[in-house]
Formats: C-alpha cells, sequence, structure tokens
C-alpha cells in the first residue's frame, strides 16, 4: 500500500492511497462472502456460494465497491498511522480515481496543534485584594434583612422603604373605544424602593419607585411610560402606558440589634465581634476568588494572544454542537425551548451561530487548548493530600444525598460523582496556582516526575476532563 499526505489549509491534510492488484485481491474474496451472506442464491446456503458464482450474479463492481468498503473500514487507522497523521475527527473520502485495484484520497480533519512560545515571560500586576468596611458594614446588613421587622412610618417615602400600594395601568390602544385598553387591573403590590434599577427584572419597569420618592400615605401618583422598541413584549413596543399607584402605608425596614441574639442565626459566636471577624474572613475568600479568577482571565488571555493555535473546522464546529446542546439543557431547566429562546432574543439560528455561539465557542476552544498545553508542559499534577480534602468536603455537601440513596449502584454513582468532581477541582486548582504564581514572576519549578511523596498516580487526570472557572461556563452552577 503506498501513501502519500499533502498539507492542506484549515489544519486539514489530504492522504492519497494507493492499493497494489496483489494487496486488493484478498479483499475482494472477502467482499464476494459478504454479499453471499446476504444474498439468496439458488442452490446454496447463505455464505455459501463460490466466488465465480457471486462475480457472475452481481459483477465485478459490486464486488469491488464492497472491497473498497472493507479496506476503508479496516485499514483506516492504520493508514493514520503509515501517515503519522493525528487525526482531530473522523477523515472524509475525497476523492476515487480508481476502484481496481484502488486510489483515492481522504481529507482528515488534524488534531488541534499549540505552541504557547514564551508563556513563562508573561506578567501581571498582582495586587492582595483588602476589605473596606464600606463593604463589610454592607454585608451584615444584607445578613440582617431576613430577619429585619417591617413597621409603619408617618413620613414621606424614602431609598430603602417599602411602600404598600394598590395599582393599574392602561396602554393606549387605537382600536379601542375609548383609545386606550387595561394594561394592568388594580392589583395589590409592594416596592422597595430603589431596588428596581435592574433593566430585566424590575416590574413594571425599571426605575418605576423613583416616583414614589417623598410621597405620602394616601397619595395618588400618576405616571406615563414610554415602552422602548427593544422590549421584548411585541404589543408594548412604542406603546405608551399610564400607572396610577395609589400609596396604601410606607414602612422601614428595623434591622436587628448588634447582639448575639441576631448572630445565632448563622452560628455559635462567643461575642458580635466573633461573628463580624468571621463575615470578614468569609467576604475576603469571596474577594480573593473574585479577583483570581480575574488574574487568571487576564493572564490567559495574554499567553493566548502571543500563542500559535491551530485547529480544523471540524474541531470548532464540534465545539458549536456541544455549546449548542448544552444552551438546550440549561433552557430546559426554565421550560424554554432553543426557537423560543431565539424569538426572546429577536434572532434566527443562522444569525444566532454566527454572532454569537461561533466567536464564543472558538474563544473557549482557544482558552480550553492553550490550558490543557500549560498543564502539559508544565507537568502539573495532583497534591493528593488536597485531593483528599476535597473528596472529605464534597461528602459532606452530599451527606444527605447518600444518606437517601437507595441501591448500592445508586450509591455508587453519587460516590464515582464526588471522587470525580474532586479530582477535577483539585487538578484545575493546581494548574491555576501554578499560573499565577508564573506570571507573579516566581518562576516556580516545574516536576520532573511522579516521585513526590504527596502523590498518588491515581489522582491523575487527564487535562481534558479538568475544569477551568468559567465551566463551570458558566455551566453547572446555571443548572
Amino acid at each position: 500500500m503506498k501513501i502519500e499526505s499533502q498539507k492542506l489549509e484549515n489544519h486539514e491534510t489530504k492522504i492519497i492511497v494507493e492499493v497494489s492488484a496483489e494487496e486488493f485481491e484478498p479483499l475482494k474474496i472477502q467482499a464476494a462472502r459478504k454479499i453471499a451472506g446476504q444474498a439468496k442464491i439458488a442452490g446454496f446456503r447463505p455464505g455459501k456460494a463460490p466466488y465465480e458464482i457471486i462475480r457472475r450474479n452481481y459483477g465485478d463492481q459490486a464486488i469491488e465497491q464492497e472491497a473498497l468498503d472493507i479496506l476503508l473500514e479496516k485499514q483506516y487507522e492504520q493508514i493514520l498511522k503509515e501517515a503519522s497523521i493525528e487525526p482531530g475527527g473522523m477523515g472524509k473520502l475525497d476523492k476515487i480515481e480508481q476502484i481496481a485495484p484502488p486510489k483515492f484520497s481522504i481529507i482528515v480533519p488534524l488534531a488541534p496543534s499549540v505552541n504557547l512560545n514564551s508563556y513563562r515571560d508573561v506578567r501581571e500586576d498582582f495586587v492582595e485584594p483588602e476589605l473596606t468596611e464600606t463593604e463589610v458594614a454592607n454585608a451584615i446588613e444584607e445578613l440582617k434583612k431576613p430577619f429585619a421587622v417591617a413597621e409603619p412610618i408617618d413620613a414621606p417615602a424614602a431609598e430603602g422603604h417599602t411602600a404598600y400600594v394598590l395599582i393599574k395601568a392602561e396602554i393606549e390602544d387605537p382600536e379601542a373605544e375609548s383609545g386606550s385598553r387595561d394594561l394592568i387591573k388594580e392589583m395589590p403590590y409592594e416596592f422597595v424602593i430603589g431596588q428596581d434599577t435592574d433593566e430585566e427584572n424590575s416590574w413594571p419597569f425599571a426605575g418605576f419607585t423613583k416616583n414614589l420618592l417623598g410621597k405620602e400615605a394616601g397619595q395618588i401618583i400618576t405616571t406615563e411610560y414610554v415602552y422602548p422598541e427593544d422590549t421584548l413584549i411585541e404589543s408594548l413596543k412604542g406603546k405608551k402606558a399610564v400607572f396610577t399607584t395609589t400609596i396604601q402605608s410606607i414602612k422601614k425596614l428595623v434591622l436587628p440589634a448588634d447582639d448575639l441574639e441576631f448572630t445565632k442565626n448563622y452560628g455559635e459566636f462567643d461575642s458580635y465581634e466573633a461573628f463580624v471577624e468571621d463575615v470578614k474572613k468569609r467576604l475576603l475568600i469571596q474577594k480573593n476568588h473574585l479577583y483570581e479568577d480575574e488574574f487568571i482571565d487576564k493572564v490567559l488571555s495574554k499567553i493566548i494572544d502571543q500563542s500559535d493555535i491551530q485547529f480544523s473546522l471540524d474541531t470548532l464546529e464540534q465545539e458549536v454542537n456541544d455549546m449548542v446542546e448544552d444552551l438546550k439543557h440549561r433552557l430546559s431547566h426554565q421550560n424554554l425551548d432553543l426557537d423560543t429562546y431565539l424569538k426572546l432574543k429577536k434572532t434566527d439560528m443562522e444569525k444566532f451561530l454566527n454572532e454569537e455561539i461561533k466567536p464564543n465557542a472558538e474563544n473557549q476552544l482557544k482558552r480550553r487548548l492553550v490550558i490543557e498545553k500549560f498543564a502539559s508542559e508544565e507537568k502539573i499534577q495532583i497534591n493528593f493530600d488536597k485531593f483528599k480534602e476535597a473528596i472529605a468536603s464534597l461528602e459532606k455537601s452530599a451527606a444527605k444525598e447518600l444518606q437517601l440513596a437507595k441501591t448500592k449502584k445508586d450509591k455508587a454513582e453519587i460516590t464515582n460523582r464526588i471522587t470525580t468532581t474532586a479530582m477535577n477541582q483539585t487538578y484545575s486548582d493546581a494548574i491555576f496556582e501554578r499560573l499565577i504564581s508564573i506570571a507573579k514572576g516566581e518562576n516556580p519549578a516545574i516536576e520532573s516526575d511522579l516521585t513526590d511523596k504527596n502523590l498518588d498516580e491515581s489522582a491523575l487526570v487527564k487535562s481534558e476532563e479538568l475544569i477551568t472557572p468559567e465551566a463551570t461556563d458558566n455551566s453547572s452552577s446555571e443548572e
């Protein structure tokens, strides 16, 4: 078998294969047997008809085509090996120049390749996060709110007050006799003043409660609002609505006192000051994690920009398909399908793929490939002690689930999930700790073997299984 390969654009290779008549003859015999096993030939049991009988009944062309199919099926891996090709996906038949003996070509997408270049020279300023007193005070206030008591006040409404109202609204409608129709039938509602700034989640529209500032119980407020052209509800686009709001009462949240009676809602503390210190500790950990994630993103962006990353269109297409399937899965948890989602976004599938999914898929693919290569170059290993700590923490979180497991199989599945998650978590932590250390200029050493006493070979995972800061995509938390 003669094999020749030619590099193509888009990280693909063309393999030209020539098979001699001598090599092809045994395949023709196999093909005839296969045809005989599938055909009914008078005077012969299935699979027992001689070669010449098959040839006479079905012709040389049918046998040769079947033989070529057998060759491609059984020799494909060998063809790739002899051509020294590491595929990045399934190849496709390009051209058949002749069948007997075969001469044909295959287009094979290559496995992605990454050269990180001088990635160890990448630097980024790292500033240790610090907490402000305002951040601590705001966090404690949020912890107090679930236990606050709403008390009526005889004063104008201010920021943070709760206004209990009756609200109704009409919207212009040229087809209605009066020129308008009901948008909201009168109903009771409560607004926390100043907490409706979110464009997507505020009702009836963002900033509505500004109209209630300074107003008192018993007052009636009329508010006009024109819905923008990009509003999600088609029938409201560009329409003017008139809201009538009657304030029934105004209440102020009275937060719990700074004492142990309040802190017992969050655990056992020796003093209120000890509770505050615990809050500070947790806030700082959270702030550190957020800062490190941002830092990692900056460093990775620099490495990606300076790296030579090549992948085929097939590899990118697979990434696109995976992202679409992941989106469908997440939408299903919101009782939405993809078609409805696209309608809400006012787009179609082609535009959505080209403008959103493909660019994101390409960025995600580059990021993952660079992380995998980085882990390989740095010979990243799992610290077994940290792996065991992760296992213990996850088992504690899943204690109830394990307790409710009805069968050994269910319990084994939960245990396997915990183990895999712990491995991924510990491995990705090791990768990003090394990345941070390099970017800070600490020049950490690269382990050359697996002799470290803290390591266990069974705890190592493949780089493609790791969980990156965004994956989690960004992904599992949205489920």
